[in-house]
């Protein structure tokens, strides 16, 4: 069994993630700003989870400090870690660029840094995204190689400052690893849809603000056409996957994209979730190349929430997860069928209301 530091555990991807590294049986520290707070709180999600939430334990810190904010007792608590899951972020639309670089690239690389510094390292598990996947958008973005001669002020006035975060942190953490002999291995999950075993999805994410909209018929038009999908993935298939991924010295190097690859496009993916609520599923799509001209006039998207930063995750490409699938395969994991997310995700939200 190994000891492994979490950090975004208060988050919907690191709570599903600490809770399967426990019932692995691993020894589990995570990362909080608050510990005071948040650590019964999570605590008390894990217990009504079925895991034992006192096997947590907590270190303060804040990744917009310099060494992750973790003052010396806190890494001597910690020096028997030896695997990162970094999956905290800063995230949110139209962020000031300073706050969100100073968590998401310059906080990533330092907690890298100084743990490697600090901690007999063998491995650090980063949560990037599936945009990172696509070649095409990356060379759209002009970055190229290690990104390290892209023209990153430029990508963060095109694609927002969230995603231009994501993409840079990504790069600067893979020269960083790369530098420092640290064993990298990159998780890059799609949309999340939910839990097939619980059907959380929290009002945060993406899709469960679409579901708002939804159930109370407000969602007559998605965005969509020609072939555009946001593609997603299960909350429980992704956590399951970044839990054993470690257990597997070949990962070490690697990127998966954690995706279903048959995702849809968006008026299927809501009809699908309108089947199963009863209500109203949408009558149109509107194509997106028109809703991306529409999304600059700044009036207009300071009205309905539409940004260009939103529509870029809508995608044409197809999805690469040959590489996931024979990784999940040999951990004996399925994803579960769209479908069947879709029916967990409406229940939970008929027993919750």
């Amino acid at each position: 069994m190994a000891t492994v530091l979490v950090t975004g555990a208060s988050g919907y991807i690191g709570r599903f993630l600490v809770k399967e590294l426990l019932e692995k049986g691993e020894t589990v520290f995570v990362l909080l700003r608050r510990p005071a707070v948040q650590l019964p709180e999570l605590q008390a999600w894990l217990e009504a989870h079925g895991v034992a939430g006192g096997a947590v334990q907590a270190v303060a810190g804040d990744l917009s400090r310099p060494g992750a904010g973790v003052d010396e007792a806190g890494w001597q608590a910690m020096a028997a870690v030896t695997v990162i899951f970094h999956s905290g972020a800063l995230f949110g639309w139209s962020l000031p660029e300073a706050e969100v670089r100073a968590v998401n690239v310059v906080g990533a690389v330092s907690l890298l840094e100084t743990a490697a510094a600090k901690l007999s390292l063998q491995r650090f598990i980063q949560v990037s995204g599936y945009m990172l996947t696509i070649s095409g958008h990356l060379a759209a973005l002009g970055i190229q190689g290690d990104g390290s001669a892209a023209d990153w002020p430029a990508i963060y006035r095109r694609t927002g400052s969230y995603e231009a975060s994501k993409l840079e942190g990504h790069f600067a953490v893979k020269r960083a690893a790369a530098r420092l002999g640290v064993p990298l291995t990159v998780i890059h999950p799609a949309t999340l849809a939910g839990h097939a075993g619980t059907g959380e999805l929290p009002a945060s994410q993406e899709v469960a603000r679409s579901l708002e909209y939804l159930l109370a018929g407000r969602l007559p038009v998605v965005p969509g056409g020609g072939k555009y999908r946001l593609p997603l993935v299960s909350m429980d298939y992704l956590a399951a996957f970044m839990a054993r991924v470690m257990d597997y010295p070949e990962a070490a190097g690697r990127e998966y994209l954690l995706a279903d690859a048959g995702t849809p496009d968006l008026k299927t993916v809501m009809t699908l979730y309108a089947r199963a609520a009863g209500v109203r599923a949408p009558l149109l799509a509107l194509p997106v190349p028109c809703l991306r001209q529409l999304a600059r006039w700044s009036w207009l998207s300071a009205r309905t929430g539409l940004t260009v930063e939103k529509l870029d995750f809508l995608r044409q490409e197809p999805l690469e997860t040959i590489e996931t699938e024979r990784m999940a395969q040999q951990m004996g994991l399925r994803q579960p069928a769209l479908e069947r997310v879709v029916e967990a995700v409406i229940r939970n939200r008929r027993l919750a209301g």
